[in-house]
């Protein structure tokens, strides 16, 4: 049976309710998901897609159906101040970091989608201070996310991940891919499942 690849940044807001999403909608495939970190700002641009909270009729939007959404999920939800201007390369770059060891990575991308979306101080990703204080708060390993976050070698991680989902036909997030087969968004979740039990 393939994999499930789910592309996402955290700065897209579908993108933390799809991560909580997945438990249901994938409950027999949870083992088999791949969590693939992406720089959304440089998927819109090679895509020339945009940022629902800069197209006003798509803004008005977007606030009800993400608590809708939310509510549909039982998880909190907050939009973040610096929405959809924030930096968080940093947060992405420390979970590429965190790749070979999945647990990890996993409780690292909960903490941060929270703390982004959901907590009621949001986190600045792009603060080393507030990211630092934010993982020893969730029992991370707080000096070695940092690094990671800061290092070279996430950074050329990120950007193939970036690259990879620009190159199969991603122009958003979330993304999804079963093997070669794209679904966006999160209420694309059911179609995934189905697709890999027919794999």
């Amino acid at each position: 049976m393939p994999k499930l690849e789910f592309f996402f940044d955290f700065i897209s807001p579908y993108s933390y309710i799809a991560f909580h999403a997945l438990p249901e909608e994938m409950a027999d495939h949870v083992d088999r998901i791949d969590y693939k970190p992406i720089f959304l700002g440089a998927v819109m641009k090679a895509t020339g897609n945009r940022p629902p909270g800069l197209v006003p009729a798509k803004g008005t939007y977007l606030g009800h159906d993400l608590a809708r959404c939310s509510k549909r999920y039982g998880i909190d939800f907050r939009l973040h101040p610096e929405f959809p201007m924030m930096n968080t390369r940093p947060a992405l770059r420390a979970a590429c970091g965190l790749s070979e060891e999945r647990d990890l990575q996993k409780q690292f991308i909960a903490a941060i989608f929270h703390h982004v979306w959901a907590a009621p101080d949001p986190l600045m990703t792009a603060d080393p201070d507030q990211l630092g204080a934010v993982c020893e708060a969730e029992g991370l390993p707080a000096d070695r996310i940092l690094e990671l976050a800061w290092d070279d070698s996430t950074k050329a991680m990120l950007k193939d991940n970036t690259d990879e989902a620009i190159s199969r036909g991603a122009f958003g997030a979330p993304s999804f891919f079963v093997g070669d087969e794209l679904f966006f968004g999160h209420d694309r979740l059911e179609y995934a499942a189905e697709a890999m039990r027919l794999a």
